[in-house]
């Protein structure tokens, strides 16, 4: 073993464990074989023995310096995408440029990688996450979505393009290549889909969760209640509203004393129709809309059965929900600053589906059935099961809509751009649990194809199903002297939120009034045509401050309280502004045009993230005056959000 590839195997070990056990008993020079072209002894090609095929197709030293050449115009990029790696030399001289902070390298050869590794010291560059591998034959869209799930990869995905290293990829390889591409190009769309084109959904949450706060404090809480409840059953059944679900209904019927079932708030009047009574029931969205699938079942069947509501839902859905409350905080930003741990987390995903899928594998039950999840119309164009509260038909087609693969792998079906945004949380969602030795059962029997999960008909699954009885729920109880505790410190957190926001949003507009002016300045130098009296030093100031700002909001202090809103409402046109960052700026010309550009955008930049900050500040002050009137009932110690502001 050389030096070079132990000290790389080292460092994978620690990012890749899986990677570098299959690199390190790699059985070498069966397929490929390096040799030295010429005297230098850095010269090396790599053969292809199978296809008799040279990674390079002349001298590697001369197409890796014109390579060095035509990336002249990349190197202000901090990301880069690479399909093979090569001899890793071209690389590792990317690495020099300080500029770019992660290569992503697909690589199809493992003894290519091997050969890479033992060339080249890409040590510190793995230890430091600047380099990933990724075998494009394994590469799944969970794994491309945590790619661009990655804040520092994020912002730079509009400038996403999959470069091919070398003729030799391009040759035998370009099927995998173009799959490649249409994975990250559907996990960026997903990743730019999942920040909101606003901050008001978002707003919206926070005002309902401050509502909230005292309901959440006051019932079951969920961490404790799930630690409580694991491997209560072995399967779980989620109920969806698919139009394919009433031909389940009396399966499950049959086994609904074996199996937990997790159905999501529109199944519920249908459940209670066949008289079936889940277990739990998810509840996810924001709208007031959704207290009717409560409103439209009875108090008496919804008596005992564990409503699991996001903390974030409208207070009508609450006051219609009459089964045992368990609220549950999403993992955001803003919720987990409130460190109430014991009443979260849930609820990554987009859908009360989701919710539910995740819900079972915290509860660590390792055979999951979905039915009723068909995330596509019906061939008779139904978007809805029979008995759906807001009708069979309520999504319409539309334009936009997209056609995937369907269940069973037999053609495809007509899909919606919001159920396919479900099946990606889905896909994702099951990699994460299969890695855990979780099973996900599609027995759905139509709709689309949801990758990663097992396609059975839902009459042989529930065969494998033990007859056992499931046992009855454990509760946990807060004494009141906790949740006494708990909304007093949860009143200070959104207290101590409001403050930092007003001392953030004043520093902030002070600078907007500076850049406004100057952008003045600079739009009657234009007009006049008089732009070499523009005052450049004046600009590289503002520029400075402007990075100063950008520093504090990148904060975890910041953005633990108001990354949520800043990040729906800024993130798109910092995709925007990374377009100036990669930019030339070789020539004097083209340093000041960009200087130019970069002040100009950021005046909309500082008065939207200003706007955004007092958006929540103002919904602070509109929502928190009832966990106020909880505080007071409770003759609890406070200090008034009105004192605050008349001060």
């Amino acid at each position: 073993m050389s030096r070079i590839f132990e000290k790389n195997i080292k460092a994978l070990l620690k990012k890749d464990e899986k990677l570098a056990s299959k690199l390190f008993s790699l059985k070498t020079h069966e397929n490929f074989e390096v040799i030295q072209q010429g005297s230098d002894n850095i010269n090396l090609n790599i053969i292809d023995k199978k296809h008799h095929y040279p990674v390079y197709e002349t001298q590697p030293l001369m197409e890796i310096e014109a390579k060095r050449e035509e990336f002249k115009k990349y190197e202000r990029y901090p990301v880069l995408f690479f399909y093979g790696i090569g001899n890793g030399i071209f690389t590792k001289l990317l690495f020099a440029n300080p500029s770019h902070k992660h290569i992503i390298v697909y690589e199809p050869n493992l003894e290519i990688l091997y050969i890479a590794l033992n060339i080249v010291d890409l040590s510190e560059e793995i230890k430091e996450g600047k380099i990933i591998f990724k075998n494009p034959f394994e590469y799944n869209y969970a794994q491309a979505i945590k790619v661009f799930d990655n804040p520092d990869i994020q912002v730079f995905c509009k400038l996403y393009q999959l470069h091919i290293y070398s003729k030799y990829y391009e040759k035998f390889f370009y099927d995998n290549i173009l799959e490649i591409n249409k994975l990250n190009l559907r996990a960026i769309k997903q990743s730019v889909n999942n920040l909101g084109n606003s901050s008001i959904d978002t707003l919206m949450g926070i005002e309902h969760h401050i509502k909230n706060t005292p309901e959440m404090l006051k019932n079951i809480p969920f961490r404790k209640f799930t630690l409580k409840n694991k491997g209560r059953t072995d399967y779980a059944v989620i109920v969806s509203t698919g139009p394919s679900l009433e031909k389940q209904l009396p399966l499950l019927k049959e086994i609904q004393d074996y199996v937990t079932i997790i159905c999501v708030d529109a199944s519920m009047p249908i459940l209670e129709k066949w008289d079936i009574k889940p277990d739990f029931v998810t509840s996810l969205e924001r709208v007031e809309e959704t207290a009717k699938f409560f409103e439209k079942t009875s108090k008496k069947f919804q008596k005992d059965i564990v409503m699991l509501h996001a903390s974030l839902q409208h207070e009508k859905v609450l006051k219609n929900s009459y089964g045992k409350k368990c609220l549950v905080m999403r993992p955001f930003y803003f919720t987990k600053f409130l460190k109430l741990n014991n009443y979260g987390y849930l609820g990554i995903g987009m859908s009360a589906a989701n919710m539910a899928y995740e819900f079972a594998y915290a509860s660590e039950i390792k055979n999951i059935i979905l039915i009723g999840q068909d995330l596509a119309y019906a061939q008779d164009g139904k978007s809805h099961a029979s008995g759906h509260v807001y009708g069979e038909d309520e999504v319409k087609f539309k334009e936009t809509d997209e056609y995937v693969t369907a269940y069973g792998g037999n053609g495809t079906v007509r899909t919606t751009k919001i159920w396919n945004m479900f099946r990606n949380f889905f896909e994702r969602d099951i990699y994460i649990s299969s890695q855990e030795g979780f099973k996900t059962y599609n027995s759905t029997e139509g709709g689309a194809r949801i990758e990663g999960a097992i396609e059975i008909p839902f009459k042989e699954i529930i065969k494998q199903i033990p007859k056992i009885k499931k046992q009855p729920l454990k509760f946990v109880n807060t004494p009141e002297k906790t949740i006494n505790r708990l909304l007093q410190k949860t009143h200070k957190k959104y207290i101590d939120i409001y403050i930092y926001g007003t001392k953030i949003q004043k520093r902030i507009e002070k600078l907007f009034l500076k850049i406004a002016k100057e952008c003045e300045k600079l739009e009657k130098l234009k007009d006049k045509n008089e732009l070499n009296k523009i005052n450049y030093d004046r600009l590289l100031k503002l520029s400075d401050e402007i990075d100063k700002i950008k520093t504090k909001i990148e904060t975890k202090t910041f953005y633990s309280q108001y990354g949520e809103v800043v990040q729906s409402s800024l993130m798109h046109q910092e995709m925007e502004l990374a377009k100036i960052q990669v930019a030339p700026s070789n020539t004097e010309i083209e340093k000041k045009a960009k200087l130019i550009d970069w002040i100009m955008k950021h005046k909309y930049w500082l008065f939207e993230l200003a706007g955004t900050i007092n958006a929540e500040r103002i919904v602070i002050e509109r929502s928190i005056p009832n966990l106020e009137k909880e505080l007071k009932k409770r003759n609890l110690s406070f200090t008034p959000i009105k004192e605050l502001i008349k001060n």
